[in-house]
């Protein structure tokens, strides 16, 4: 479903600890939405897919649901569960969404954040209905990085034209816009009605050395591989340094809701 490969998911369990620490968490209204939307009972259980270290996990767990969260990095699931572990009605499973073995129509609402464009394509939307129950919720968002601001753009292209063209593109998350992949894909899917799509600003401060982690945790990023990586990376922290120190980051967050015919 991802413009990047499928194998490169599993590059995240690599640096599990530095995703943690310089992948934003999510603003409380996606939450808030969400659980409005799905109407669970005190009984009905959420299922996670692709929790990664676990932020989306934390804005779902004080609801007091039955959460699974599933994702195949055993070190992102280990930091995961480290958040949540005052938590006991969230459980955790080391497992791809293709080769977890589910009950059908188990679900009222499934969650995936930053995440479904992972899942194989010819899989994800089929299983994630027969998992859910009948009028039970799907909900898939992402935060969406705007360009970097006008003071840095200047500085950046040159860079990233001499050392990674490939990257002064779009990102890979516009899977996620109101006219992207994930829409297109659900509504011709024919499984759920009619999606509703929401966007909730947010903004990330970045020094210079959170800057560059950040972006040694993105995948495509990551498919440069070490030498090119290193390279574009000192060039971008010298870059903020030069331009004082200190990067905003506009990310919105997209969301999808869509309810299972």
């Amino acid at each position: 479903m991802s413009d990047i490969p499928l194998h490169l998911a599993q590059s995240f369990d690599e640096v599990a600890d530095l995703y943690d620490a310089n992948r934003p968490g999510y603003p409380e209204a996606v939450f808030v939405d969400l659980m409005a939307e799905a109407r669970l009972g005190p009984e009905d259980a959420i299922l996670e897919l692709g929790c990664g270290t676990g932020q989306a996990t934390r804005g779902l767990a004080p609801f007091g649901r039955r959460v699974l969260a599933i994702d195949p990095g055993p070190e992102l699931v280990g930091v995961a569960r480290r958040w949540l572990e005052g938590f006991p009605h969230v459980h955790f499973a080391v497992s791809t969404f293709e080769d977890w073995a589910p009950r059908l129509s188990a679900y009222r609402l499934i969650v995936s954040a930053q995440a479904f464009h992972w899942i194989d394509p010819g899989v994800a939307l089929p299983k994630a209905a027969a998992v859910l129950a009948p009028g039970g919720v799907l909900a898939c968002f992402a935060h969406v990085p705007e360009p970097p601001p006008a003071a840095f753009l200047g500085a950046f292209e040159p860079i990233y034209g001499r050392l990674a063209p490939e990257l002064w593109v779009d990102p890979p998350e516009r899977w996620y816009w109101p006219d992207g992949a994930f829409a297109k894909s659900l509504a011709a899917s024919g499984l759920f009605g009619a999606a509703e799509h929401r966007v909730y600003p947010a903004t990330r401060s970045y020094t210079a050395k959170g800057f560059v982690d950040y972006l040694r945790t993105r995948s495509d990023y990551r498919a440069l591989g070490l030498e090119r990586l290193d390279a574009l990376l000192a060039a971008v922290g010298h870059a903020v340094r030069d331009g004082g120190g200190v990067i905003e980051m506009e990310m919105p967050a997209h969301l999808h809701m869509a309810r299972r015919l």
